[in-house]
């Protein structure tokens, strides 16, 4: 069966919509922190709870009727219960607080209200509620760490720095605490105890880099030029693959100490596919002039931002949702304007099926900010996931005009058009897409891919297959290529031998995936090997129960080596798998007529390629 339609596949290309989700144990080897994806943003938002599916108004918990209740405490309780739990956090916080307000002592009640508005970004209410926790004794770290975070904000660093002494000796807090606490030093004008700090961050495995890197930022704030020189490029050479974050922050120090040429000969070593260049170069150009900008540690807790900001990728990165949250909040209550803390943000709202939230977050990003390109082509998947495909294809249009160059919204758009069977106009925007790219590299070989399942779908074969060819001579034996043109030759009764060997490949590298399994299923029964067709496609109802198509290729197996009843139950089946209209006509024909005594039916309509028939 070919597969792949519906979403390309996740090489390093555009994702699958959905993704992501971890526990917080592998934060101690999470390596180099500062690999995180940077990401763009600023200020907070509130919860609105629009269209956001699972996390549905729980008013008939109580009552079952669909009523609304009457405002009791249990009922609050029991709503912010299930609303903490489906991730919206602004009914929750809303709910907890109600009840707080009638049990204010209760120290749980406390610390489920603290977490709930801290993570919907709701400053005020955390704050009061961190000191109320801190002052009753209950251990809660991210509370003593906020109680920290305003002390720095408001200047007193020895305030900051007595607080911070309450964190615990969990390896998460010793690593935040040596970060913030160094950050802490430097306000109170003691460099060499914040470097003692971030000598003990080096001696823990997988971290020397993010040490580097905030040594570098201190040393950049002070005017030590020479030594964050040093220490920028340590932190680069630590890493396999250097992080536009790393590149980003180089190149606007050695901009602010006044070498504009050399930090655009920096971003010159980049690919221009990953970032604005225009953005970019007005920020490089700002901060040579002395200007602010969201990308420049100025204070002392801009850098703690900075630090928050870290832990919170790697949390994410590990799954830690919650905690993730909070930290990223931390950080953009330290610095509103913080562009990469403002799209974890949204990214973990994303992840929480929370997308009006998300949007919400991804339109706050300043225009004049080199990731606001970024967070809008985030923004156009989350109008996706929100079924508002036109917005998203009006968005992923006008930001193919703003940047002539880049292929992302065209490849986007494609996607979109592809998901909504809309072949021709998917056709059109990979075309388009493929006119900016330039001499195509290894990645591209998923937009050939991804046009030539379109070209196919549109009954355009001789492009598809040169697609498909191109595809693999960029990424050879890649097993979704090989089993989709394997597939589409049985399909056209062509270069049968050539295309079982490409399928088997397939299963080879992907024994797993019940598509592939019944892709060599399916060309072993057009090749008349039934027994053995049988074997495969059994396996492939196992790894794919739920998909019609695949269960009618079985039914035809059965039917072929005189398994007549079982075909019958097959075809059955497949039928109340709900399949697409021209394949459930020809499973109806079948049940009455069976198949022909000999040979094999070659008019099969409904032969699609992934779930739904997509």
């Amino acid at each position: 069966m070919r597969h792949g339609t519906e979403l390309r596949p996740n090489d390093g290309q555009t994702a699958p919509r959905r993704r992501f989700h971890r526990g917080t144990a592998a934060l101690v080897r999470a390596g180099v922190v500062v690999a995180a994806v940077a990401v763009a943003g600023c200020t907070t938002v509130q919860n609105t709870g629009e269209g956001q599916g699972p996390a549905a108004p729980v008013r008939a918990l109580a009552l079952g009727l669909g009523a609304e209740p009457r405002a009791t405490r249990s009922g609050d309780y029991l709503k912010a219960r299930h609303a903490y739990r489906v991730r919206d956090v602004g009914t929750a916080s809303a709910s907890y607080g109600r009840v707080l307000s009638e049990d204010p002592e209760n120290a749980s009640l406390q610390r489920r209200t603290f977490l709930a508005s801290l993570e919907n970004g709701d400053y005020d209410t955390a704050l009061g509620l961190a000191a109320r926790i801190n002052e009753n004794g209950v251990i809660s770290s991210t509370a003593a760490v906020l109680e920290t975070l305003q002390a720095l904000k408001a200047g007193d660093a020895d305030e900051a720095a007595s607080v911070l002494e309450g964190l615990s000796e969990t390896r998460l807090d010793q690593i935040l605490g040596h970060l913030i606490g160094a950050w802490i030093d430097v306000a109170r004008d003691d460099l060499e105890n914040a470097v003692d700090r971030l000598d003990a961050v080096r001696e823990l495995s997988g971290f020397e880099a993010l040490a580097d890197l905030h040594e570098a930022y201190m040393a950049s704030m002070l005017g030590d030029t020479a030594r964050a020189d040093r220490l920028f490029a340590s932190a680069k050479s630590r890493n396999p693959r250097v992080p536009l974050r790393l590149t980003l922050a180089e190149a606007v120090h050695y901009a602010t100490s006044g070498r504009l040429d050399a930090a655009r000969t920096i971003m010159a070593e980049r690919t221009s596919r990953d970032f604005d260049a225009v953005a970019v170069e007005r920020v490089l150009s700002d901060a040579a002039s002395g200007l602010p900008t969201s990308l420049t540690v100025r204070v002392a807790s801009d850098g703690a931002a900075e630090a928050l900001f870290d832990l919170a990728s790697a949390l994410q990165r590990d799954r830690g949702s919650d905690l993730a949250m909070a930290h990223a909040r931390m950080a953009l209550y330290l610095r509103p304007n913080f562009p990469l803390a403002s799209l974890l943000v949204a990214e973990i709202l994303d992840d929480r099926a929370r997308y009006a939230d998300a949007i919400a977050v991804y339109d706050s990003v300043a225009e004049n900010s080199p990731y606001h390109y970024m967070s809008q082509l985030r923004k156009a998947s989350g109008l996706e996931s929100l079924d508002r495909d036109r917005d998203a294809a009006a968005l992923l249009e006008t930001l193919a005009a703003l940047r002539d160059l880049d292929a992302s919204p065209l490849i986007r758009l494609g996607d979109l058009h592809r998901q909504n069977e809309d072949w021709l106009d998917a056709v059109a925007a990979y075309d388009s897409a493929i006119d900016r790219l330039g001499e195509p590299v290894t990645s591209d070989w998923s937009l050939f891919y991804s046009r030539g399942i379109a070209l196919e779908r549109a009954k355009i074969w001789d492009r598809a297959e040169k697609d498909f060819l191109k595809a693999l001579s960029l990424r050879p034996e890649q097993p979704y290529v090989l089993n989709y043109l394997g597939y589409s030759w049985v399909e056209q009764g062509e270069r049968l031998d050539e295309a079982k060997e490409m399928i088997e490949r397939a299963v080879e590298l992907r024994p797993r995936d019940g598509y592939i399994v019944d892709s060599l299923g399916w060309v072993l029964y057009r090749t008349g090997e039934f027994d053995e067709a049988v074997t495969h496609l059994e396996r492939a109802v196992e790894l794919r129960p739920e998909d019609p198509t695949i269960n009618d290729h079985l039914g035809d197996a059965y039917w072929m080596v005189g398994r007549r009843v079982e075909a019958r139950f097959q075809w059955r089946r497949a039928l109340s798998l709900d399949p697409e209209p021209d394949l459930a006509v020809t499973i109806e024909k079948k049940l009455v007529d069976g198949l022909p005594e000999l040979g094999v039916d070659t008019s099969r309509a409904g032969a699609k390629d992934g779930p739904s028939g997509t």
